[in-house]
């Protein structure tokens, strides 16, 4: 990967590094890392799960309904790591292409500056999603220290049993087992978020590459004849055709285009699809127990931390898609806001089959049924909604 390119990713490749999925990682290094990544982060997920079933059979609807939010998102989370693991090779395929891509379109000047311009897009984003992710989970982190501490000291009286990130009282001895299990909430509460900003992260970065790929192709279409000449040759030999040759290298360019973009879609599509149904879930999960524990402020502040981290997942699901969508639906401009009346008969066959092509839309979609943009992110909030007031209704 060029020193460039690498610059701007460099956030992306410390954070596959740490759960074990950079292309370029050395074998033995992706092996150890999941082999104490994987139980340490996923045997969280069982605990969620095991406290939210053991309260369901006791009774507890309380208890049942806050372990709800968590186990779902866990559930997402290692969806995400399943889905880059399972598609691992075509994952690599697609940061390979990127660097083959940069090395080929970086040699020009202008090219060079169109890539930059959407890596850099792809690195702002990267940062302002970990801190949005960090962040919203720092409330949810810090209560149970606060309130050990406090109690420590003598400032706050714990009457009702040491604070946990998650309830387990069901399902483990929390009060002989708690320092373990904080730990432990921690290390995979941490290693959750981490896979979350690290996979969608590199999405972006993919989706960014394919936006600066559509727009060289634009820029090349425009110039494929010269504009400084009135003459006109119609049936000029392919052989003595340049503008035919020029064509040619964008029809090849834009398959490569419809290529990646068929290719994320093909190693995302199904993880979306539960990703999607989990988020949703999670959503209504989070806002409902917000809204119920008003009352008690430490743990409304901690589920409306989790309903900003899935807003903010969900976003940066859709974002990705629509950008996608509005790059590539450039693509027919491109090719009829060119001088096509200057254009030799051969070069006018070419490109009534690159707007053929290009009638048939590009798109990111959870399970071929629900296209990831800007428009069905509105829609699954305000379903999430609607479930919640539901909710509401039922308790």
């Amino acid at each position: 990967m060029d020193s460039v390119q690498a610059q701007y990713m460099r956030i992306n490749q410390f954070l596959m590094c740490l759960i074990g999925e950079w292309p370029y990682q050395d074998n033995w290094e992706k092996i150890l890392i999941q082999i104490i990544f994987v139980p340490a982060v996923f045997s969280q997920a069982v605990l969620q799960g095991g406290g939210m079933i053991t309260a369901w059979f006791a009774g507890d609807i309380d208890a049942f309904m806050e372990s709800s939010s968590p186990f779902v998102i866990s559930l997402m989370c290692i969806c995400k790591h399943i889905n880059y693991t399972y598609n691992h090779g075509q994952m690599r395929q697609l940061t390979v292409t990127m660097a083959d891509d940069w090395n080929i379109y970086s040699k020009f000047s202008h090219e060079f500056d169109i890539l930059c311009r959407s890596y850099a897009i792809g690195k702002r984003v990267t940062i302002a999603y970990a801190v949005s992710l960090y962040g919203s989970m720092t409330p949810f982190l810090v209560v149970p220290v606060i309130l050990n501490t406090a109690s420590y000291m003598g400032l706050y009286n714990i009457s009702e049993g040491r604070p946990l990130m998650f309830r387990t009282e069901y399902f483990l001895d929390s009060e002989k087992y708690y320092y373990p299990l904080l730990v432990h909430s921690y290390i995979g509460t941490l290693g959750f978020v981490t896979i979350v900003v690290a996979i969608d992260s590199m999405l972006v970065f993919h989706i960014q590459h394919e936006c600066g790929m559509c727009e060289i192709l634009g820029y090349r279409l425009a110039r494929i004849v010269d504009e400084t000449t009135l003459d006109v040759d119609l049936h000029l030999p392919k052989e003595e055709d340049v503008s035919y040759r020029h064509i040619k290298k964008c029809v090849i360019m834009h398959n490569h285009i419809i290529e990646y973009a068929r290719r994320i879609e093909i190693a995302n599509t199904t993880s979306y699809f539960f990703q999607l149904g989990f988020n949703m879930m999670g959503m209504t999960f989070t806002i409902f127990q917000a809204v119920v524990k008003l009352s008690d402020p430490k743990e409304a502040l901690r589920f409306a931390s989790f309903t900003i981290c899935l807003f903010s997942v969900l976003f940066l699901e859709s974002w990705p898609g629509q950008q996608l969508s509005d790059y590539t639906d450039k693509i027919f401009a491109y090719i009829t806001g060119g001088r096509w009346y200057a254009f030799s008969l051969n070069v006018r066959k070419v490109i009534s089959i690159m707007l053929l092509r290009s009638y048939v839309p590009i798109r990111i979609t959870a399970g071929k049924l629900y296209t990831l943009n800007l428009e069905n992110f509105s829609s699954v909030v305000r379903t999430s909604f609607s479930y919640f007031t539901v909710l509401c209704s039922m308790q």
